[in-house]
Protein backbone atom coordinates (compact mmCIF):
# COMPACT_ATOMS: atom_id res chain seq x y z
CA UNK A 1 0.00 0.00 0.00
CA UNK A 2 2.68 2.91 1.18
CA UNK A 3 4.51 1.67 -2.59
CA UNK A 4 1.45 2.05 -4.31
CA UNK A 5 1.24 5.80 -2.18
CA UNK A 6 4.77 6.67 -2.99
CA UNK A 7 4.46 5.72 -6.39
CA UNK A 8 1.19 7.77 -7.07
CA UNK A 9 2.05 10.86 -4.85
CA UNK A 10 2.30 13.31 -7.32
CA UNK A 11 -0.64 12.62 -8.92
CA UNK A 12 -2.96 12.42 -5.66
CA UNK A 13 -1.05 16.10 -4.57
CA UNK A 14 -2.43 17.41 -7.79
CA UNK A 15 -5.82 15.96 -7.76
CA UNK A 16 -5.79 16.75 -4.20
CA UNK A 17 -4.80 20.44 -4.70
CA UNK A 18 -6.97 20.68 -7.30
CA UNK A 19 -10.25 19.51 -5.44
CA UNK A 20 -9.37 22.31 -3.10
CA UNK A 21 -8.67 25.22 -5.29
CA UNK A 22 -11.57 23.94 -7.16
CA UNK A 23 -14.11 24.03 -4.45
CA UNK A 24 -12.56 27.46 -2.81
CA UNK A 25 -13.05 28.52 -6.68
CA UNK A 26 -16.73 27.53 -6.88
CA UNK A 27 -17.27 29.03 -3.31
CA UNK A 28 -15.51 32.33 -4.12
CA UNK A 29 -17.99 32.95 -7.88
CA UNK A 30 -21.05 31.90 -6.13
CA UNK A 31 -20.27 34.58 -3.29
CA UNK A 32 -19.61 37.35 -5.93
CA UNK A 33 -22.78 35.74 -7.92
CA UNK A 34 -24.91 36.81 -4.98
CA UNK A 35 -23.67 39.81 -4.45
CA UNK A 36 -23.80 41.28 -7.69
CA UNK A 37 -27.27 39.93 -7.71
CA UNK A 38 -28.01 42.63 -5.03
CA UNK A 39 -27.45 45.68 -7.32
CA UNK A 40 -28.99 47.37 -10.46
CA UNK A 41 -27.85 49.10 -13.22
CA UNK A 42 -24.38 49.74 -13.92
CA UNK A 43 -22.88 48.11 -10.77
CA UNK A 44 -24.95 45.24 -11.53
CA UNK A 45 -22.89 45.09 -15.74
CA UNK A 46 -19.72 45.88 -13.66
CA UNK A 47 -19.84 42.70 -11.36
CA UNK A 48 -21.78 40.38 -13.92
CA UNK A 49 -18.75 40.96 -16.56
CA UNK A 50 -15.90 40.60 -13.42
CA UNK A 51 -18.22 37.30 -13.02
CA UNK A 52 -18.44 36.25 -16.51
CA UNK A 53 -14.53 37.07 -17.17
CA UNK A 54 -13.66 35.15 -13.80
CA UNK A 55 -15.10 32.08 -14.93
CA UNK A 56 -12.15 30.25 -17.45
CA UNK A 57 -9.39 32.29 -16.42
CA UNK A 58 -9.76 30.93 -12.61
CA UNK A 59 -9.76 27.47 -13.75
CA UNK A 60 -6.76 27.57 -15.35
CA UNK A 61 -5.29 29.33 -12.20
CA UNK A 62 -6.05 26.56 -10.34
CA UNK A 63 -4.34 24.20 -12.63
CA UNK A 64 -1.30 25.46 -12.26
CA UNK A 65 -1.50 26.48 -8.68
CA UNK A 66 -2.05 22.79 -8.51
CA UNK A 67 1.11 21.78 -10.60
CA UNK A 68 2.80 24.01 -8.15
CA UNK A 69 2.19 22.39 -5.46
CA UNK A 70 2.78 19.16 -6.90
CA UNK A 71 6.20 20.34 -8.17
CA UNK A 72 7.29 21.86 -4.89
CA UNK A 73 6.45 19.01 -2.59
CA UNK A 74 8.22 16.92 -5.52
CA UNK A 75 11.36 15.16 -5.56
CA UNK A 76 12.10 16.46 -8.91
CA UNK A 77 16.13 18.08 -8.83
CA UNK A 78 15.63 21.60 -6.85
CA UNK A 79 17.08 23.71 -10.27
CA UNK A 80 14.00 21.85 -11.94
CA UNK A 81 11.74 22.76 -9.57
CA UNK A 82 12.92 26.24 -9.55
CA UNK A 83 12.69 26.46 -13.08
CA UNK A 84 9.10 25.12 -13.39
CA UNK A 85 7.75 27.34 -10.77
CA UNK A 86 9.13 30.16 -12.46
CA UNK A 87 7.71 29.37 -15.59
CA UNK A 88 4.50 28.60 -13.66
CA UNK A 89 4.51 32.03 -12.09
CA UNK A 90 5.02 33.90 -15.38
CA UNK A 91 1.92 32.35 -16.87
CA UNK A 92 0.04 32.99 -13.89
CA UNK A 93 1.38 37.08 -14.17
CA UNK A 94 0.37 37.04 -17.52
CA UNK A 95 -2.78 35.60 -18.02
CA UNK A 96 -3.65 38.07 -15.14
CA UNK A 97 -2.51 41.24 -17.11
CA UNK A 98 -4.65 39.78 -20.16
CA UNK A 99 -7.89 39.37 -18.03
CA UNK A 100 -7.30 42.68 -16.30
CA UNK A 101 -6.46 44.33 -19.80
CA UNK A 102 -10.25 42.64 -21.31
CA UNK A 103 -12.04 43.30 -17.97
CA UNK A 104 -11.05 46.75 -17.64
CA UNK A 105 -11.84 47.89 -21.42
CA UNK A 106 -15.05 46.55 -20.82
CA UNK A 107 -16.04 48.00 -17.61
CA UNK A 108 -14.86 51.17 -19.12
CA UNK A 109 -16.64 50.54 -22.45
CA UNK A 110 -19.89 49.75 -19.77
CA UNK A 111 -18.91 53.44 -18.02
CA UNK A 112 -19.17 55.27 -21.02
CA UNK A 113 -22.59 53.95 -22.21
CA UNK A 114 -24.27 54.49 -18.86
CA UNK A 115 -22.68 57.83 -19.09
CA UNK A 116 -23.44 58.42 -22.49
CA UNK A 117 -20.12 59.38 -23.27
CA UNK A 118 -18.31 58.63 -26.41
CA UNK A 119 -16.33 55.62 -27.30
CA UNK A 120 -12.99 55.94 -29.09
CA UNK A 121 -10.83 53.09 -29.82
CA UNK A 122 -7.94 55.32 -28.73
CA UNK A 123 -8.96 55.04 -25.11
CA UNK A 124 -9.10 51.44 -25.16
CA UNK A 125 -5.87 50.48 -27.17
CA UNK A 126 -3.84 53.37 -24.49
CA UNK A 127 -5.56 51.41 -21.59
CA UNK A 128 -4.52 48.14 -23.00
CA UNK A 129 -0.85 49.15 -23.83
CA UNK A 130 -0.46 50.46 -20.43
CA UNK A 131 -1.77 47.47 -18.44
CA UNK A 132 0.36 45.11 -21.09
CA UNK A 133 3.63 47.23 -20.20
CA UNK A 134 2.94 47.38 -16.75
CA UNK A 135 2.38 43.31 -16.48
CA UNK A 136 5.96 42.98 -18.56
CA UNK A 137 7.74 45.63 -16.25
CA UNK A 138 6.29 42.62 -13.19
CA UNK A 139 7.49 39.73 -15.00
CA UNK A 140 11.16 41.55 -15.61
CA UNK A 141 11.12 42.66 -11.73
CA UNK A 142 10.17 38.59 -10.58
CA UNK A 143 13.37 37.60 -12.84
CA UNK A 144 15.15 39.95 -10.98
CA UNK A 145 15.89 42.09 -13.84
CA UNK A 146 16.26 45.82 -13.18
CA UNK A 147 13.64 48.28 -14.58
CA UNK A 148 15.63 51.42 -14.31
CA UNK A 149 18.35 50.55 -16.65
CA UNK A 150 15.19 49.62 -19.05
CA UNK A 151 13.58 52.80 -18.65
CA UNK A 152 16.78 54.41 -18.82
CA UNK A 153 17.55 52.85 -22.53
CA UNK A 154 13.98 53.41 -23.14
CA UNK A 155 14.37 57.15 -22.74
CA UNK A 156 17.73 57.51 -25.25
CA UNK A 157 15.90 55.85 -27.49
CA UNK A 158 12.89 57.30 -27.24
CA UNK A 159 14.55 60.41 -29.45
CA UNK A 160 15.68 58.17 -31.91
CA UNK A 161 12.13 56.49 -32.08
CA UNK A 162 10.56 60.04 -32.20
CA UNK A 163 12.37 60.51 -34.71
CA UNK A 164 11.63 57.89 -36.76
CA UNK A 165 7.96 57.50 -35.79
CA UNK A 166 7.55 61.30 -35.87
CA UNK A 167 3.83 61.01 -38.38
CA UNK A 168 2.64 58.80 -35.77
CA UNK A 169 3.58 59.81 -32.56
CA UNK A 170 2.22 63.05 -33.73
CA UNK A 171 -1.34 61.20 -34.72
CA UNK A 172 -1.51 59.88 -31.57
CA UNK A 173 -1.06 63.22 -29.57
CA UNK A 174 -3.18 64.94 -32.07
CA UNK A 175 -5.98 62.10 -31.14
CA UNK A 176 -5.57 62.72 -27.35
CA UNK A 177 -5.20 66.45 -27.92
CA UNK A 178 -8.70 66.22 -29.65
CA UNK A 179 -10.06 63.88 -26.88
CA UNK A 180 -9.04 65.91 -24.10
CA UNK A 181 -10.27 69.21 -25.80
CA UNK A 182 -14.01 67.52 -26.37
CA UNK A 183 -14.74 70.18 -28.90
CA UNK A 184 -14.98 66.99 -31.19
CA UNK A 185 -16.48 63.85 -29.91
CA UNK A 186 -17.79 60.71 -31.79
CA UNK A 187 -21.48 61.05 -32.89
CA UNK A 188 -21.07 64.35 -33.83
CA UNK A 189 -21.79 65.89 -36.96
CA UNK A 190 -19.11 68.28 -38.58
CA UNK A 191 -17.73 70.37 -41.60
CA UNK A 192 -14.18 70.13 -42.29
CA UNK A 193 -12.55 73.64 -43.91
CA UNK A 194 -12.40 71.72 -47.62
CA UNK A 195 -16.02 71.26 -48.11
CA UNK A 196 -16.65 67.76 -46.32
CA UNK A 197 -19.40 66.76 -44.32
CA UNK A 198 -19.92 63.62 -41.96
CA UNK A 199 -20.60 61.98 -38.74
CA UNK A 200 -17.40 60.99 -36.43
CA UNK A 201 -17.73 57.54 -35.86
CA UNK A 202 -14.31 57.14 -34.36
CA UNK A 203 -11.36 58.45 -32.70
CA UNK A 204 -8.58 55.88 -32.92
CA UNK A 205 -5.19 55.69 -32.31
CA UNK A 206 -3.87 56.98 -35.58
CA UNK A 207 -6.81 58.60 -37.95
CA UNK A 208 -10.48 59.72 -37.07
CA UNK A 209 -13.65 58.12 -38.98
CA UNK A 210 -16.12 60.55 -40.73
CA UNK A 211 -19.48 58.73 -42.58
CA UNK A 212 -20.61 61.00 -44.86
CA UNK A 213 -24.36 61.92 -45.62
CA UNK A 214 -24.15 59.57 -48.70
CA UNK A 215 -22.63 57.05 -46.58
CA UNK A 216 -19.05 56.91 -47.58
CA UNK A 217 -16.23 56.61 -45.25
CA UNK A 218 -13.50 59.58 -44.79
CA UNK A 219 -10.53 58.14 -42.92
CA UNK A 220 -8.59 61.39 -41.65
CA UNK A 221 -5.48 61.56 -40.03
CA UNK A 222 -5.36 62.73 -36.46
CA UNK A 223 -3.02 65.10 -37.21
CA UNK A 224 -5.12 67.24 -40.14
CA UNK A 225 -7.99 67.15 -38.15
CA UNK A 226 -6.71 68.62 -34.67
CA UNK A 227 -4.95 71.46 -37.56
CA UNK A 228 -8.29 72.00 -39.56
CA UNK A 229 -10.59 74.92 -39.04
CA UNK A 230 -14.01 72.26 -38.10
CA UNK A 231 -17.67 73.27 -37.91
CA UNK A 232 -18.96 71.28 -35.52
CA UNK A 233 -23.12 71.26 -35.68
CA UNK A 234 -23.37 69.39 -32.82
CA UNK A 235 -22.46 72.22 -30.63
CA UNK A 236 -23.19 73.78 -28.21
CA UNK A 237 -26.38 72.18 -29.25
CA UNK A 238 -27.66 69.68 -32.17
CA UNK A 239 -30.55 71.98 -33.07
CA UNK A 240 -29.27 73.88 -36.22
CA UNK A 241 -31.07 77.11 -37.63
CA UNK A 242 -32.33 77.29 -41.08
CA UNK A 243 -32.80 80.48 -43.77
CA UNK A 244 -34.90 79.66 -47.01
CA UNK A 245 -35.50 82.43 -48.87
CA UNK A 246 -38.89 83.38 -51.04
CA UNK A 247 -39.41 86.17 -53.53
CA UNK A 248 -43.14 86.94 -54.60
CA UNK A 249 -43.86 89.48 -56.80
CA UNK A 250 -44.07 93.35 -56.25
CA UNK A 251 -48.27 93.04 -56.27
CA UNK A 252 -48.38 90.95 -53.43
CA UNK A 253 -50.32 91.48 -50.38
CA UNK A 254 -47.39 91.18 -47.62
CA UNK A 255 -49.41 90.95 -44.59
CA UNK A 256 -51.22 87.85 -46.32
CA UNK A 257 -48.11 86.38 -47.38
CA UNK A 258 -46.40 86.45 -44.01
CA UNK A 259 -49.89 84.94 -42.79
CA UNK A 260 -49.94 81.91 -45.31
CA UNK A 261 -46.33 80.99 -44.82
CA UNK A 262 -46.48 81.11 -40.56
CA UNK A 263 -49.73 79.01 -40.70
CA UNK A 264 -47.60 76.31 -43.25
CA UNK A 265 -44.72 76.41 -40.56
CA UNK A 266 -46.78 75.57 -37.60
CA UNK A 267 -48.74 73.48 -39.40
CA UNK A 268 -46.04 71.17 -40.77
CA UNK A 269 -44.14 71.62 -37.23
CA UNK A 270 -47.84 69.71 -35.78
CA UNK A 271 -46.68 66.68 -37.72
CA UNK A 272 -42.97 66.92 -37.48
CA UNK A 273 -41.30 67.03 -34.53
CA UNK A 274 -38.18 67.71 -36.47
CA UNK A 275 -39.42 71.88 -37.17
CA UNK A 276 -38.72 73.08 -33.94
CA UNK A 277 -40.87 75.44 -32.49
CA UNK A 278 -38.73 76.62 -29.90
CA UNK A 279 -37.15 79.42 -30.61
CA UNK A 280 -39.78 81.03 -32.75
CA UNK A 281 -40.10 80.61 -36.69
CA UNK A 282 -39.72 84.28 -37.52
CA UNK A 283 -40.40 85.41 -41.36
CA UNK A 284 -38.39 88.42 -42.52
CA UNK A 285 -38.41 90.85 -44.99
CA UNK A 286 -34.36 90.34 -45.66
CA UNK A 287 -32.74 90.87 -48.46
CA UNK A 288 -35.83 93.12 -49.26
CA UNK A 289 -36.35 94.53 -52.63
CA UNK A 290 -34.58 92.86 -55.34
CA UNK A 291 -34.81 94.02 -59.81
CA UNK A 292 -37.98 91.18 -60.13
CA UNK A 293 -39.29 90.60 -56.60
CA UNK A 294 -39.94 91.09 -53.08
CA UNK A 295 -37.32 88.61 -50.92
CA UNK A 296 -38.33 87.19 -47.48
CA UNK A 297 -36.36 85.25 -45.83
CA UNK A 298 -37.59 82.31 -43.11
CA UNK A 299 -35.99 81.55 -40.39
CA UNK A 300 -36.68 78.24 -38.37
CA UNK A 301 -34.73 75.70 -36.24
CA UNK A 302 -34.40 71.85 -37.09
CA UNK A 303 -33.71 68.91 -34.34
CA UNK A 304 -30.37 68.94 -36.18
CA UNK A 305 -28.39 68.96 -39.26
CA UNK A 306 -29.45 66.02 -40.93
CA UNK A 307 -33.15 66.65 -40.45
CA UNK A 308 -32.61 70.14 -41.55
CA UNK A 309 -32.44 68.73 -45.21
CA UNK A 310 -36.19 66.91 -44.98
CA UNK A 311 -37.79 69.89 -43.24
CA UNK A 312 -36.66 71.97 -45.85
CA UNK A 313 -37.71 70.23 -48.53
CA UNK A 314 -41.13 69.56 -47.31
CA UNK A 315 -42.05 73.19 -46.23
CA UNK A 316 -40.79 74.34 -49.62
CA UNK A 317 -43.61 72.46 -51.65
CA UNK A 318 -45.93 73.31 -48.95
CA UNK A 319 -45.09 77.35 -49.23
CA UNK A 320 -45.18 76.45 -53.00
CA UNK A 321 -48.64 74.39 -53.27
CA UNK A 322 -50.16 77.18 -50.93
CA UNK A 323 -49.07 80.31 -52.63
CA UNK A 324 -49.72 79.06 -56.10
CA UNK A 325 -53.33 78.30 -54.44
CA UNK A 326 -53.99 81.85 -53.29
CA UNK A 327 -52.47 83.17 -56.32
CA UNK A 328 -49.57 84.78 -54.89
CA UNK A 329 -47.30 84.52 -57.79
CA UNK A 330 -43.54 83.75 -57.47
CA UNK A 331 -41.81 85.75 -60.46
CA UNK A 332 -38.49 84.47 -62.13
CA UNK A 333 -36.16 86.77 -62.83
CA UNK A 334 -36.81 89.30 -65.99
CA UNK A 335 -35.98 92.34 -67.55
CA UNK A 336 -38.44 94.84 -69.24
CA UNK A 337 -37.36 96.83 -71.70
CA UNK A 338 -39.16 99.99 -72.70
CA UNK A 339 -38.59 102.02 -76.36
CA UNK A 340 -39.27 105.98 -75.66
CA UNK A 341 -40.67 107.41 -79.24
CA UNK A 342 -38.55 110.07 -80.34
CA UNK A 343 -39.30 112.92 -82.67
CA UNK A 344 -37.54 113.36 -85.74
CA UNK A 345 -37.22 117.02 -84.97
CA UNK A 346 -35.16 116.69 -82.15
CA UNK A 347 -32.31 114.44 -83.98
Amino acid sequence: MNNLLNDYKDLILFVGSFVVLYILRLTALRFLKAFRNRFKGLSHDILNNIYKSLKIPSLIWIILLSVHATVYLSKLPQNHINLITKVIDVLLIFSITILIANLSTRIVKLYLQNKNLPETGLIFILLRVFIYFTGILIILSYFGISIMPIITTLGVGGLAIGLALKDTLSNIFSGLYILLEKNIKVGDFIELENGKKGYVMNINWRTTTIKTLSNDVLILPNEKLAQSIVINFAKPVEITRVAIEIPVSYNTDIDKFEKIVMEEVYNLAKENDKLLLDPAPVLRFIPGFKDSSLNFTLYFSAANYEDSFLVQSELRKRIFKRLKKEGIDIPYPQLDVHIKDIKKGSL
